[in-house]
């Protein structure tokens, strides 16, 4: 089998041009494949969505395998076809990064995707702000489809605000990636899974271009912007809003399902709290336990910012390269703030124990977080007035339900998963 690593942009004036790469896994691969294939399902007969979570679950609750020679060989088997939600994670991924918590989510998506717990479609990326030297961060998408396999695309997103390109939307190739997007979601055998982290402008164009294609082929939208218990009604708004406010009001009018994933209750309060998905971690209690080729992909977004040195080498060169010991060890005393493993983890049917335990949705028996049913009364101001309605029809909100444990919990279930990527 040859798997292919492929980046999707423009190039000036034209068609979008797709770049591929083609890596051949090793035999120690495709061995591990099969014998993980043979344990989970022996018989050859249909397994149902419930019983493949169930399976994977355990297998990454066990970690990592190991070979007799001490090499990583994490590859799950496939769940029979159309089992897999499919998903599309738009972010704002950039290089210089704007928070590295974005590179630890695509990490986390495509450890999911690693383990056939979810398809990973694309990355949209969104365009960088008029005032921003930055690039969309396809390096980081290279690198990862180059470690696990996998050939997911890169979407670059619309770069003016949600009511300019109302008043003016006749710059076609700007909306190459929300076209582009549309046209994945129409194609898709079956509804498609969206994260969003960063502007909300990207999916709210798409809505309004075509939301018969959001009403049919859409499975919901996890959207990780805003706050859910501002102090004041002129608190300051959550970063992803100040983006494109239009777009994230829009949000709540999607004909699909919306799981609303608030950053904080108040902006003002870096602290995990019963209706935020904010925890944080100190980023060495999860470095070590990550393979080589992982902890050089986290170099690559700190190696100007740590050492000093200009990011010279590229890409695969990076990933390849011998560890600098003083650069992991100076990132190992970085924490990291974090908002969206959450939403992943539920995306892929997944639930979360106080010791981190990763558990099929539902079967948790004290899981640290849940999705409740709202009602939302109110967005106009950027602070969305909401209550708790279990009569209400595709609108949730993220709770936590042990806040002692929660930070602990989602960082050991971050790094169990993000462990299995080799």
């Amino acid at each position: 089998m040859v798997t292919i690593l492929s980046v999707r942009f423009p190039t000036g004036i034209g068609s979008p041009q797709r770049i591929s790469i083609f890596r051949q896994p090793s035999s120690k691969q495709s061995q591990f494949a099969m014998a993980f294939r043979k344990s989970l399902f022996p018989a050859r007969h249909a397994v149902s969505r419930r019983s493949f979570v169930t399976a994977a679950a355990s297998f990454l609750l066990a970690g990592p395998t190991t070979s007799p020679g001490g090499q990583r060989e994490q590859e799950a088997s496939k769940p029979p076809a159309g089992e897999r939600p499919l998903l599309v994670v738009a972010t704002d991924l950039y290089r210089p990064h704007d928070d590295p918590d974005d590179h630890w989510d695509l990490a986390t998506a495509y450890a999911l995707a690693q383990q056939n717990l979810v398809e990973l479609l694309a990355v949209l990326i969104d365009h960088p702000r008029p005032d921003s030297l930055k690039d969309p961060d396809i390096e980081a998408v290279a690198q990862l489809n180059y470690l696990t396999g996998l050939p997911v695309p890169v979407l670059v997103g619309y770069g003016h605000p949600s009511k300019e390109w109302r008043e003016n939307p006749s710059d076609s190739r700007a909306l190459w990636g929300v076209q582009a997007l549309l046209e994945l979601m129409r194609n898709a055998p079956r509804p498609v899974v969206i994260s969003v982290a960063g502007t909300c402008r990207n999916i709210a164009m798409a809505a309004h271009l075509d939301g018969e294609t959001f009403r049919k082929k859409c499975a919901g939208v996890y959207v990780n912007a805003g706050t859910s218990r501002p102090l004041a009604e002129n608190a300051p708004l959550e970063w992803n809003v100040t983006l494109d406010l239009e777009a994230y009001q829009a949000m709540f009018a999607l004909p699909c399902p919306v799981y609303w994933m608030p950053c904080f209750e108040d902006v003002r309060r870096f602290e995990v709290s019963e209706y935020a998905t904010y925890y944080r971690f100190r980023q060495g209690e999860v470095l070590p336990e990550l393979s080589a080729g992982l902890r050089n992909f986290f170099a690559h977004i700190f190696r100007r910012e740590l050492s000093g040195q200009h990011a010279s080498l590229g890409w695969l060169q990076a990933l390849l390269a011998p560890e600098d010991p003083e650069l992991v060890a100076r990132m190992n005393t970085m924490d990291r703030n974090m908002w969206c493993t959450a939403g992943f983890l539920h995306a892929a049917g997944l639930s979360v124990d106080g010791e981190g335990q990763l558990h099929p949705l539902q079967e948790a028996a004290h899981p640290v977080f849940k999705f409740e049913k709202i009602r939302v009364i109110d967005c106009q101001t950027g602070h969305i007035r909401w209550g708790t309605d279990e009569a209400a029809a595709d609108r949730y909100i993220f709770r936590v339900l042990d806040k002692e444990r929660y930070g602990y919990a989602m960082t050991q279930a971050l790094k169990r998963l993000l462990r299995t990527i080799p």
